[in-house]
Formats: structure tokens, C-alpha cells, sequence
């Protein structure tokens, strides 16, 4: 008995071993992609999809930066990332481990962007409904932590190609899809080689903050429907957050991609969740552990 015991115990921890030790591997980025949040440089839909945290996500890499982008799978969670920001970390599995994050500030009141076509009604790029066609989204903000060279604050107006990189979206259809490019002397310093670096796993992990009613109240300049029965939180599928959660490589979720949404205001957007009362969207994350690319 105590033999079978061993036995099925062992079992257990070969599998568990093997869930662990499971690794993705970034793909090989023939070509610089240019950071201005189109997503089209990627060719296809992002190949990774976290369930609960409604994420569409894919990393790759060349021999001088490491390239990623997040998509918003619904409207909800392009809201939450807007409207209470989110951050992106990097741990490189060395001993002692090397860790990198930037922090995506969240909009301020008044800088919600709209979700409208413009007027020449040819372009769906977001300018403000009160003002000329010609105004575009605000700018973005990040906070930089851990890198080698680059610290503090940037900016998606940030242009420099030998520094950290990012931009969002400006359509209305894809508002919340960003793309991030952070050379890898940033993370792994002037030295580093493709062989080493390519040879030991980094886990990335995204994590979006979670959004309170009084956050809504701040962010739309309104007392809400006291009326309203409160107690009322997020539910359904990816609206609690989850380390680790249900990944599926191939981008796709049934009947709700990105283009297939509807353009909608996004401060109307977060009126409408306060009118439900005491709504809540609760902290969302994800992290995967990936190697990078040595080679084509």
C-alpha cells in the first residue's frame, strides 16, 4: 500500500512539474515593428487570449528589442484600462531575478477620449467632439521601473528608437490596443549576448487596476442615481482578475473581436456604469512565462 502511495505521489509531481516548466517561446521579428498602436505590423490577430482577464496579448522579439502587444478583447475592459490604468512587468528568472515594469497612467477627468468617426466621415481617428477634427487623443503616460538606462516618465509621443517605446490606438474600433517595444539592453544591459539571454526564461505578467465607483464619479464629474440599487459588481467572464489564468493561443473568442465592436464614448460608457450604482470592476491580470528568440 505504502508502495502505490509513492507511486501515485510521484505521478503527481511529474505532472505538476510539467505544468510548471511549461515555457512559450517569443517569435522572431524579421522586421523593426513601428510603435504608433496600429497593430498592423503584426500581420494577424495577437496569438494569445487570457479568458479572465480578457486580453488579447503576443510577445516577439530581434536581436535588439523585445516587442509587445495588448488588445482589449471587449468594451468593458477597454473602459477599465482607460479609465484606472494597468501596469506590464517583466522578471527575467536569473538568480537574483531582474525585474522591469511601466506603469500606464490612468486618463484623467476631461482626457476620456471619444469614440467617434470624423466628420469627414472617411477615418474613425478619435478627436474631441467639441473641437476640429484635426485635435487627436491625449497623450499618454508611463512610469518606468528597474530599467537599465531609461527612468522616470515617458510619453507616447516618445519617438526615440533606441529608447523604450509605446502607443495606443486611434480608432475607436481597437481604443484600447497598445504596443510596447523595450530594447533588451534596458533589461539585460550592453553586454548581453542571444545565445544567454534567449536561454533563460522572463515571465510577463499584466495586471489592470481595478475601478471603484468613486473612481467613476472622478473620472465623469457626477454624483450618480442614489436611486439605484448599490452592491452591484462585476460578473461574468474576465471580470475578476486571475495570475495565470486560462491562455489559448490563436487570438480568437467566438463573435467579439476587437473590429467587430461598436464605437461608443467612452466617458458615456462609464455614466452608464455609474447609473447601475455601486458598480464595480474588479482587478484583472494575467502572466505567462516565455523564452526569447535567438534566431530566425
Amino acid at each position: 500500500m505504502k508502495r502505490i502511495f509513492q507511486t501515485l505521489l510521484l505521478a503527481a509531481l511529474c505532472i505538476c512539474s510539467g505544468a510548471v516548466a511549461q515555457v512559450s517561446t517569443s517569435k522572431w521579428q524579421a522586421q523593426p515593428i513601428v510603435i504608433d498602436g496600429d497593430g498592423s505590423d503584426w500581420g494577424t490577430l495577437p496569438r494569445f487570449f487570457n479568458v479572465d482577464s480578457n486580453m488579447k496579448y503576443e510577445f516577439r522579439n530581434d536581436d535588439q528589442n523585445l516587442y509587445i502587444i495588448l488588445r482589449a478583447a471587449e468594451r468593458m475592459t477597454q473602459t477599465q484600462m482607460l479609465a484606472a490604468g494597468f501596469y506590464v512587468k517583466l522578471k527575467v528568472k536569473t538568480s537574483p531575478p531582474i525585474k522591469v515594469g511601466i506603469n500606464f497612467k490612468a486618463l484623467k477627468k476631461g482626457e476620456m477620449p471619444p469614440m467617434i468617426v470624423a466628420q469627414d466621415g472617411k477615418t474613425d481617428k478619435l478627436n474631441y467632439k467639441t473641437e476640429s477634427v484635426d485635435r487627436t487623443i491625449p497623450k499618454d503616460t508611463a512610469l518606468l521601473d528597474g530599467f537599465q538606462f531609461a527612468k522616470g516618465k515617458i510619453t507616447s509621443e516618445n519617438s526615440d528608437d533606441k529608447s523604450i517605446n509605446f502607443a495606443r490606438s486611434k480608432t475607436s474600433r481597437e481604443l484600447a490596443t497598445y504596443e510596447i517595444r523595450i530594447p533588451l539592453r534596458e533589461i539585460f544591459g550592453n553586454g548581453y549576448t542571444m545565445e544567454n539571454v534567449s536561454s533563460t526564461p522572463i515571465q510577463l505578467q499584466v495586471s489592470i487596476n481595478d475601478l471603484s465607483q468613486n473612481d467613476i464619479k472622478k473620472m465623469t464629474g457626477r454624483k450618480g442615481n442614489k436611486n439605484m440599487p448599490g452592491g452591484m459588481h462585476s460578473g461574468g467572464r474576465g471580470m475578476g482578475g486571475s495570475m495565470g489564468g486560462r491562455d489559448m493561443e490563436g487570438g480568437g473568442i467566438g463573435g467579439s473581436e476587437m473590429g467587430e465592436m461598436p464605437g461608443q464614448d467612452a466617458q458615456n460608457q462609464l455614466m452608464e456604469m455609474q447609473e447601475r450604482g455601486n458598480f464595480m470592476l474588479e482587478r484583472r491580470s494575467f502572466s505567462i512565462d516565455f523564452k526569447l528568440s535567438s534566431s530566425k
